[in-house]
């Protein structure tokens, strides 16, 4: 027994690695809005937050042409991202992905990829609901799915079947198994194309299966899974609250063996139970200290090899209960609303939770996104493949959900559970694509044994903005240094700066280079996208729109801001400041002669005056000689254009500005913004100036108190909709939640 614990367990500890989820402020968006998202950053074991990653790497990817429209980097505070984006006015309509990266997520040996969102950006919102019919498909992939991994002559069976067509999507069959040719019963599926039938196979008789519907396939047969002569099956009979019940049984004649039961849920072994199998043998096992998820029980035979497998949900009502209670169910244009929040676990208990909010417009709400943070976790990211709305499996108005997500997992196969032994072992090793640390060196200009030293060089670290604090780094001895998680958050909405203090001669400079991006564009290529495939609505194209009256916002085409101030432009105020400093400090090979104001006279510059040569005035007048001929003397020419130019320093670009001061930049965390909030009394609520805010409110981090609870406001909007609000959220011990409500905006009556 203790063999079988530890020869999973060792693989399973080389796995540490972290799942993210992102939640989003809604699912459709306008151009020229700002998006709010919120990162959880969770343990793959135990879904507890983790601290393990430091940076959080985000895209926002064009589905169509899979172009990047944004790249930034975000900091990760105790496992969880607070962030926002602004969706430009270019941006073309369409499906966009939201996808993240960390240090422990992201990995080269990962196959598939789950930490990403799909949303919609659009021009402007319609009224019209958006509804794709469903395409008929001459395409159906049929499978049948034995419990336990194989079906044994002489022992009754329980046999799982799946249908979908040729984009993955489920479709309702009905049909009949036949053995040798005769009806020996019908079945029909029960949820999303899959179903199961129970029958005793015999070795020496042939099966296949007709279906009936759909009409496309009623003439073709499918063969069932191979019939073992003899052997062993497993069987659940009964999965509780407290325990699952298994039933082991052996063909006929078999001697008597002692048999092992293992259960284990995301990589930890939590029971073995032993037993000797003569015909049937049924094994109880307790689920106390087991938490919610996922479990592989496997079925290994005296030898402690395995034989069967099987796929079970355990603990399927263990979550966070996420209680709502607002002060009306319905509100007047600008009219607060108080939400009160409480939070318990399954028995009642009141339970400290970091909770994301968001409340917005229900014209915004993507129906087809079947996503949610307990689907996530819990399924999505636990099997290969994708799943078929799985948001449905953690509805409890949804009375079949137990039903169908058995079907689910006895579909799917235990080899699609990425926590089997097999999947374990494949990656074994861990190699990140992406880091928290960036490398760098100081290094001389120019290359010189001689010249170099071992001594260890200093570099200031700060940001543009001067009220920030500065930061001493220094290199090794080989002049290696790192850039980490703090130095980044240094330069957070902006840029953190590296001033070299080394003496001039010899010159020393940085050399650093953050390719975080190039990398993971690299990677992500060879990863396969993990999305649920969303709900078929049933919407009937002419249901009217939920909400009422909206006004018309006009918006206008287009705004120039010019500014009357000629010359270069940077993107950040400090390459400004240094831009002037260069320009005091004259920087420049050009001179003129005092004697006769020429600008580089060729003259003067093989000293035929007695007068020192000076450096130009920025803004001075001078004579440009370079289109004069020359005959003897200094003061002969043969054009009498005095040519006269205003002079100006040399441009210099961002980066020959930081090597003229021998200084370099890297891009901080994308910097923190803070949502607005309207607050309306009895003088502002009657501004005749119109708000047409379809999200009310956002907040990533409300934190219940001891007592489970926490409370928020918000005013309304002049738009009188249907408004959906969405909350999601985390305990400390990985329990997981999320609940939605709903209320009404009518307009203020005059």
């Amino acid at each position: 027994m203790d063999q079988l614990a530890e020869q999973l367990q060792s693989v399973s500890k080389n796995n540490a690695r972290d799942l993210v989820y992102l939640q989003t402020s809604k699912g459709i968006y306008e151009t020229e809005e700002d998006m709010w998202f919120k990162g959880y950053v969770l343990d793959a074991q135990d879904f507890t937050p983790s601290d393990r990653s430091k940076t959080m790497f985000v895209q926002l990817i064009e589905d169509k042409r899979d172009t990047i429209v944004w790249e930034k980097k975000y900091e990760i505070e105790n496992g969880f991202v607070n962030g926002h984006l602004f969706l430009k006015n270019d941006l073309p309509e369409g499906t966009y992905t939201l996808a993240a990266y960390s240090l422990h997520s992201f990995t080269k040996e990962a196959k598939e990829f789950y930490a990403l969102k799909k949303i919609k950006i659009v021009k402007t919102i319609s009224q019209k609901t958006d509804v794709t019919p469903v395409e008929k498909d001459s395409i159906l992939h049929f499978s049948t799915f034995a419990e336990g991994g194989k079906l044994v002559s002489g022992i009754q069976s329980r046999l799982a079947f799946k249908a979908v067509n040729s984009k993955g999507l489920p479709v309702d069959t009905a049909g009949a198994l036949f053995e040798n040719n005769i009806l020996l019963q019908t079945f029909k599926s029960s949820h999303a194309g899959m179903g199961a039938l129970t029958f005793t196979p015999d070795a020496d008789k042939k099966y296949h299966i007709e279906l009936s519907e759909p009409k496309l396939v009623s003439d073709k047969k499918y063969d069932i899974a191979t019939i073992e002569s003899s052997g062993k099956i497993l069987n659940l009979l009964a999965n509780a609250r407290e325990y699952l019940l298994f039933k082991i049984s052996q063909s006929e004649g078999s001697k008597p063996e002692k048999v092992f039961l293992r259960l284990q849920l995301r990589g930890v072994v939590y029971s073995i139970a032993t037993g000797m199998l003569k015909k049937e043998l049924t094994i109880k096992i307790p689920l106390k200290e087991v938490p919610q998820g996922i479990a592989e029980v496997t079925l290994f035979n005296e030898n402690a090899l395995p034989i069967a497998e099987r796929l079970v949900f355990v603990k399927q009502d263990q979550k966070l209960n996420i209680q709502t209670k607002l002060n009306k169910s319905e509100f007047i244009t600008r009219d607060k609303a108080n939400l009160k929040i409480k939070v318990t676990d399954e028995n009642g208990q009141a339970v400290v939770a970091h909770l994301g909010l968001s409340v917005y417009d229900a014209i915004y709400q993507n129906k087809q996104d079947a996503k949610n943070i307990q689907s996530h976790y819990l399924l999505s990211t636990q099997l290969k493949g994708n799943i078929y709305n799985p948001a449905y499996y953690f509805d409890e108005k949804n009375k079949d959900r137990k039903e169908a997500l058995d079907l689910v997992l006895l579909t799917q196969g235990w080899r699609n559970y990425v926590w089997n032994e097999n999947n374990l072992k494949e990656k074994s090793l861990i190699s990140p694509v992406v880091f928290d640390e960036i490398k760098g060196k100081v290094q001389l200009v120019k290359p010189d044994k001689k010249a170099a030293d071992s001594t260890p060089k200093a570099m200031i670290l700060f940001a543009a903005d001067e009220n920030r604090e500065q930061e001493l780094m220094m290199t090794d001895a080989a002049g290696f240094f790192t850039i980490g998680s703090k130095n980044l958050k240094i330069g957070e909405g902006g840029y953190t700066y590296m001033k070299l203090m080394t003496p001039e001669k010899p010159k020393y400079q940085i050399s650093i280079k953050d390719n975080s991006f190039e990398v993971i564009n690299n990677e992500r290529k060879n990863k396969t996208i993990i999305y649920p495939f969303p709900e078929i609505e049933k919407i009937n194209p002419k249901e009217i729109s939920p909400f009422i009256g909206r006004e018309s916002i006009n918006k206008l085409k287009e705004v120039v801001i010019t500014s009357k101030k000629k010359g270069q432009v940077f993107r950040d105020k400090y390459i400004g400041k240094l831009d002037s400093l260069y320009r005091i400090q004259s920087p420049t090979v050009d001179f003129f002669c005092p004697l006769t104001n020429y600008l580089n006279c060729p003259r003067c510059k093989d000293g035929c005056h007695s007068s020192d040569r000076l450096k130009p005035v920025e803004g001075g007048v001078y004579i440009n000689t370079s289109r004069y001929v020359w005959i003897v003397q200094c003061h002969s020419y043969l054009n009498d254009d005095r040519n006269e130019v205003v002079y100006h320093y040399p441009n210099l670009t961002e980066a020959e500005l930081l090597a003229f001061f021998n200084m370099t930049m890297l891009e901080g965390y994308y910097g923190k913004k803070v949502f607005y909030e309207a607050v309306y009394d009895e003088v502002t609520s009657m501004d005749s100036t119109p708000d047409y805010r379809n999200t009310l409110f956002w907040k990533s981090d409300i934190i219940t108190d001891e007592k489970g609870e926490a409370v928020v406001d918000f005013f309304c909007s002049d738009i009188n909709s249907l408004f959906i609000g969405n909350l999601e959220g985390v305990s400390g011990t990985g329990l997981l939640g999320t609940e939605n409500f709903e209320f009404r905006v009518r307009k203020k009556q005059k």
